[in-house]
């Protein structure tokens, strides 16, 4: 047996209120008009005090609706609703603001095509500042799709522009592009300067976020120029510090340097705080790469100030993270990791956020007709409050009540039902993910324990390798050494015998000290006589040569380690500085280990070549590979950086149980 959605009862209960309540009542006709008059009145008013006095506006909102239930005029009931949409957007009540506007769309549909294109954008404009992003583009492109019998350039300029923000907004910079380039020759024909710079602008970002700083300085030298012709402050400084900050990106300093003290100098007189931020963290970010610690806390301690009224997630993110690499260029190590903790809850929220848009997609379609339907209802419910109590009238609203009362219990009857069919779907999925969980954690296991077998294995084999080597092959040369030297001193031989016997001792202790090397690289005795640290530190220094540095730094706490973990960890830093060795052409290499309450963080950086990160995944060699088969074993964090030009910077941390 199929069960009717609650939508196709609510909508019968109704079509029967419509057919037996439809009780008119017969105002005079000077009373009709006199309330017209005085709706339309309170509507200018209105206007005057929506972006002032919003709480005033509210009152006065609240008067004209209940007015509104004594005339049956839907194109004045429409201009009601869209006014108090606009109210609500002013006052930051964005969703209620979209469900109003929807109420006016509605309405206008009927009798007026270009109005109905207004309220729908108003009303996807709203729902995109409620950062409801996907509600909206259905919205903008319901607007788009009426746009042929539209002859206003500045609105459907508009409209393709708020399609590109929304884009830009979810991380499609693609589409952000190509929307925001469409409405260009719309704003061109308008010729709206103001628009046209800021749209100039919003091409740039997207440019910018694709990694396409060329293109990006363009467009936002375009947005400058424009500001700068109609003298528009604000708008300079914001494109003085979008050309600083993508100059940052290409790590051309003095020019990002040149703009953002020109941005900056024009922000500091205005009272954008979010902007003043941006460019004076990106002044701060510029001068730490220039290692000009004085300049960097300068600006940053200017951004900081700004931190309390900022919302921008990603400006939190980059802000926090350049005070994190700040501190722990200067060595401040407890708080580089307060700021790495406040970064990592940046990273969290900027996480949750993504996931909310996810579940606000799914939960679209249901939640938006629910709306719908529960303004429309409200709406209906005003103008039977006002219909007159003539007898005959009366009657039939009391035939009407009785079988609203039956519909509204079958109603309920079935929605109950249908909620809690739907209850038992939801928990029936959820025992189904659960299960698929314990599965892929089964398996993660079984991979962990094969991959602790191999890495076991493998440091036992050295493990017996390098005493056989040291014990046997070593003890074996020494004996051939001392034959020799027995034999040169019990026998007369010529001098020319001299010389093959000293070269033949000679060759006896190069292949003694190499057979020592390779024993010692394969199980070192400093990491099982004297721990991780001294070992990392006696390898470092046996590593340098005068054209190859590689210099130790440990910091933290005292933290007892595994014997079989430590092992791991050395072989992971051997592994990293034996790659810089070999490929990065660098002249110094910094390996850092910092030791926490139950975790370890590695870091091996070098001034090298660098080289493009995505060729690893092309590379045959298995020297990356080993390094993150021992990181996933050690259920820890890897984050490589490399560009090139600019050196290869690789940290993972790893969490570490006591012993």
């Amino acid at each position: 047996m199929k069960f009717l959605k609650p939508r196709v009862i609510f909508s019968s209960i109704l079509m029967i209120m419509l057919f037996f309540g439809g009780i008119h009542r017969a105002y005079p006709q000077s009373n009709q008009v006199s309330d017209i008059s005085h709706i339309k009145k309170l509507l200018a008013t209105i206007d005057s005090l929506e972006t002032t006095d919003t709480k005033a506006a509210f009152v006065l909102i609240a008067r004209v609706k209940k007015l509104c239930t004594t005339v049956n005029i839907d194109t004045l009931k429409a201009k009601v609703y869209s006014t108090e949409g606009f109210c609500n957007f002013y006052a930051g009540n964005y969703k209620r603001s979209a469900l109003v506007f929807d109420s006016s769309a509605y309405l206008w549909k009927k009798v007026n095509h270009l109005n109905y294109f207004k309220a729908l954008n108003d009303k996807a404009t709203a729902l995109m500042y409620n950062s409801e992003y996907n509600k909206a583009l259905l919205t903008f492109f319901e607007c788009m799709d009426m746009s042929k019998g539209i002859h206003n350039k500045i609105l459907i300029g508009m409209v393709l522009n708020n399609i590109g923000l929304v884009y830009e907004s979810i991380g499609d910079a693609d589409n952000a592009i190509v929307y925001e380039k469409r409405s260009l020759p719309y704003k061109l024909a308008a010729k709206d300067t103001l628009s046209m710079a800021r749209t100039y602008g919003n091409i740039g970002d997207a440019f910018s976020d694709k990694e396409k700083p060329d293109s990006a300085i363009m467009y936002e030298k375009l947005a400058l120029k424009l500001y700068s012709s109609v003298h528009d402050k604000a708008g300079m400084s914001i494109a003085l510090g979008d050309i600083g900050n993508t100059y940052l990106k290409k790590k051309m300093l003095d020019s990002a340097i040149t703009y953002l003290l020109r941005g900056v100098a024009i922000s500091q007189k205005l009272s954008n705080a979010e902007n003043n931020a941006n460019i004076e963290d990106g002044l701060a970010e510029t001068y730490l790469l220039k290692h000009d610690l004085k300049n960097t806390m300068k600006y940053a301690s200017l951004a900081e100030a700004y931190v309390p009224q900022v919302t921008d997630n990603e400006f939190l993110q980059e802000h926090y993270k350049l005070m994190y690499e700040y501190f722990k260029e200067t060595g401040n190590t407890g708080r580089s990791f307060g700021y790495l903790e406040k970064l990592n809850a940046v990273n969290d929220s900027i996480f949750k956020q993504k996931i909310n848009i996810q579940n606000e997609k799914i939960a679209f379609e249901y939640e938006y007709k629910q709306k719908k339907l529960e303004d429309s209802l409200v709406f209906q419910a005003h103008i039977n409050a006002s219909e007159e109590k003539a007898i005959a009238s009366r009657n039939r609203l009391y035939v009407s009540l009785l079988l609203l009362l039956i519909a509204v219990l079958l109603a309920v009857i079935w929605y109950n039902r249908g909620k809690l069919l739907q209850k038992q779907n939801i928990v029936a999925q959820q025992n189904f993910a659960l299960q698929e969980q314990k599965i892929r954690e089964l398996e993660n296991e079984k991979q962990i324990l094969a991959s602790q077998a191999v890495l076991r294995g493998q440091e036992e084999e050295r493990s017996r390798l390098a005493r056989d080597l040291h014990d046997g092959l070593g003890g074996l040369l020494s004996g051939v050494k001392h034959s020799i030297i027995n034999m040169k001193e019990n026998i007369v031989i010529s001098s020319s015998s001299v010389e093959v016997f000293e070269k033949s001792l000679n060759m006896i202790d190069t292949a003694m000290k190499e057979l020592r090397r390779v024993a010692q690289n394969m199980m070192p005795e400093a990491l099982a006589k004297f721990g991780l640290e001294e070992a990392l530190k006696d390898y470092c220094a046996s590593s340098s040569t005068s054209s190859f540095k590689v210099i130790f730094q440990s910091f933290g706490n005292n933290l007892q380690i595994d014997n079989a973990l430590e092992i791991i960890i050395y072989r992971i830093i051997q592994e990293l500085v034996n790659n810089a060795s070999k490929h990065s052409n660098a002249t110094q290499v910094m390996v850092q280990l910092v030791k926490g309450d139950d975790w370890i963080t590695l870091s091996v950086e070098d001034n090298g070549k660098g080289f493009n990160t995505d060729d690893l995944k092309d590379s045959q060699g298995a020297g990356w590979s080993n390094i993150k088969s021992r990181v996933e074993y050690l259920k820890g964090n890897i984050d490589l950086k490399s560009q090139e030009g600019t050196g290869t910077s690789v940290n993972i941390e790893v969490k570490i149980p006591k012993t």
